[in-house]
C-alpha cells in the first residue's frame, strides 16, 4: 500500500474523510438567469461562454464563480454557440438566426444564413464550419463564418441537432429524418456536398440530439428514443453501422474531450441524467449530477474539468471527471486527485507557446519533458517532487539551452514513479 492509500485510510477509520463529498462530483453555479441554457462552449478551464433562451450569452473568464451577460439585443431563443478565441465566435437561434462577435460579446453582427428554419447545431474546424437546423437545414462557411452558403434546405419535418468538425474537410451532422428515422450525414469537402446514413436504434424510431465523433469511424450519437427512452448509438465504421445501447431517459448531448481514439466520454439529459464511459461507450456508468433539471449540453477541456447546462439557468461544473474527489480535512481542504494523468496541450498546433496540463496523486518526484521524434531530450519542464494535485506549465518552443527548436512534432512525456504517458504535439 503507498503512503497515498495509507494515509487516506487512516483518515476514514478516524472521520477524516466527509462523507457530504461522496454525493456528488458536480457543483451547481450561478449563472444569475432562469432562463434555459442551451448550450456551452469553453475554450480552457477558465473561459467559457453559454447560450440560449430569449437571445441569453452569458461569458465566465474565471471558471464559471462570476458570470458576465452579453447578450444580443433583441435576438431569438438561441440554440448552440461556438467561440475561436476569447473575442471571436458566433451563436446561432431560430428564424435561421446568426450572430456573430469580433471584440467578446461586446457586440454582435447579424449574418445571412439563407434560410428561416431554427439553426440548432453549429462546428467549425479552421475557419471552415457547418451548421444544422430544422427541417434538415444544412449550410456552411469557409470564412469563420462571415458568410454562409446553403447546402440543403426545405425538406418536411425532421432536422439537425448535434454536429462535428474533425478536420476543416471532415464533418458531421446528425438528427432525423422526416420519418423518425435517426439520421447521420457526412461531409469530405467543408460542407459542400454531404453523404446520408439513416438507422433504427436497435429496431426503434428515435432522433439524434448530440453527435460526437473522435476519428473519421468512430462516432457517438446521444438519442432521444420515441418511447421516452434514451440511447447512446456507436459506429466504428463511419456511421454505415451502429451499435445502440438503452438508457433510463433521452439524451441531449455527448461530448469525448480527446480525439484520435478517446476513452472518456460524457453524455447528458432528462432529469438531470450524466452518463460517463471510461472504455470508449464499451460501458457507460450513472453519475450523481445534484439535480433533476433537464440537461441539454455538455462540454469538457480534458477529461476531469467540465460543464453542463440545462433548464432554469443551471450551470454544473466538475473537476474530478464527474466522480465526486477525495476530500481530506474539512470542506475547505483540497481534494486529491484519484490517479496521474497527463492531459493534451492546449493549443495543439501551436506557436511559439502551449499549455500542459498534469495531476499527480502522491507526493513524490514527477518529472515532465518534451523530445524529439528521434527520442532526445529537447526541454525538461519538471523534474522535482510535487505533492498531489493538479498542475499547468508551459513550453515556449525552446530548448534547454533557450534557443528556439524547428518546428515539426515533439513527444511530451510525464514520469511520476511507475506512471508513465505521453502525447504528441505540433509547433
Amino acid at each position: 500500500m503507498n503512503r497515498l492509500l495509507l494515509f487516506l485510510s487512516l483518515l476514514f477509520l478516524t472521520g477524516g474523510i466527509h462523507p457530504g463529498f461522496a454525493q456528488s462530483g458536480w457543483q451547481i453555479l450561478n449563472s444569475g438567469t432562469g432562463y434555459k441554457l442551451n448550450a456551452c462552449c469553453f475554450l480552457n478551464a477558465d473561459t467559457g461562454f453559454v447560450a440560449g433562451m430569449a437571445g441569453t450569452v452569458l461569458k465566465t473568464v474565471d471558471g464559471g464563480t462570476n458570470w458576465s451577460d452579453i447578450s444580443p439585443v433583441s435576438a431569438p431563443d438561441l440554440n448552440n454557440i461556438f467561440f475561436f478565441n476569447a473575442d471571436s465566435g458566433l451563436v446561432v437561434g431560430n428564424n435561421g438566426t446568426i450572430l456573430r462577435t469580433t471584440d467578446g460579446g461586446a457586440s454582435w453582427t447579424p449574418i445571412a444564413s439563407g434560410i428561416s428554419d431554427a439553426l440548432m447545431t453549429v462546428a467549425f474546424s479552421g475557419n471552415k464550419g457547418i451548421c444544422g437546423g430544422l427541417n434538415q437545414s444544412i449550410i456552411y462557411s469557409h470564412n469563420a463564418g462571415r458568410t454562409w452558403n446553403v447546402a440543403q434546405s426545405g425538406f418536411f419535418g425532421g432536422g439537425f441537432r448535434g454536429s462535428v468538425m474533425l478536420s476543416p474537410d471532415i464533418g458531421f451532422v446528425g438528427g432525423d429524418n422526416s420519418i423518425f428515422q435517426p439520421m447521420m450525414a457526412k461531409t469530405s469537402d467543408g460542407g459542400l456536398n454531404w453523404n446520408f446514413f439513416i438507422f433504427y436504434l436497435n429496431n426503434n424510431e428515435g432522433q439524434i440530439n448530440g453527435l460526437e465523433f473522435t476519428d473519421v469511424n468512430t462516432g457517438y450519437a446521444a438519442c432521444r428514443v420515441w418511447d421516452g427512452r434514451g440511447a447512446i448509438s456507436k459506429t466504428t465504421t463511419g456511421g454505415v453501422s451502429w451499435s445502440t445501447t438503452f438508457f433510463s431517459a433521452s439524451l441531449n448531448a455527448i461530448d469525448f474531450p480527446i480525439s484520435n481514439a478517446s476513452l472518456t466520454g460524457y453524455a447528458v439529459g432528462k432529469s438531470g441524467l450524466i452518463l460517463k464511459t471510461e472504455d470508449a461507450g464499451a460501458t457507460w456508468q450513472y453519475l450523481t449530477s445534484g439535480t433533476t433539471v433537464n440537461l441539454t449540453d455538455v462540454c469538457f477541456v480534458n477529461p476531469d474539468t467540465g460543464y453542463a447546462t440545462g433548464e432554469g439557468g443551471i450551470i454544473l461544473k466538475t473537476i474530478s471527471g464527474g466522480l465526486p474527489p477525495i476530500s481530506i480535512g474539512g470542506e475547505n481542504e483540497p481534494r486529491l486527485p484519484r490517479s496521474p494523468r497527463l492531459f493534451p496541450n492546449y493549443p495543439n498546433p501551436f506557436n511559439p507557446v502551449t499549455n500542459i496540463e498534469f495531476r499527480t496523486a502522491d507526493f513524490g518526484r514527477v518529472r515532465l519533458a518534451v523530445y524529439d521524434l528521434s527520442g532526445r531530450v529537447v526541454k525538461t519542464l519538471v523534474d522535482e517532487p510535487k505533492a498531489a494535485g493538479s498542475y499547468t506549465v508551459q513550453w515556449d518552443g525552446r530548448n534547454n539551452a533557450g534557443q528556439p527548436v524547428a518546428s515539426g512534432v515533439y513527444i511530451y512525456r510525464l514520469q511520476a514513479g511507475e506512471f508513465k504517458q505521453m502525447h504528441k504535439m505540433i509547433l
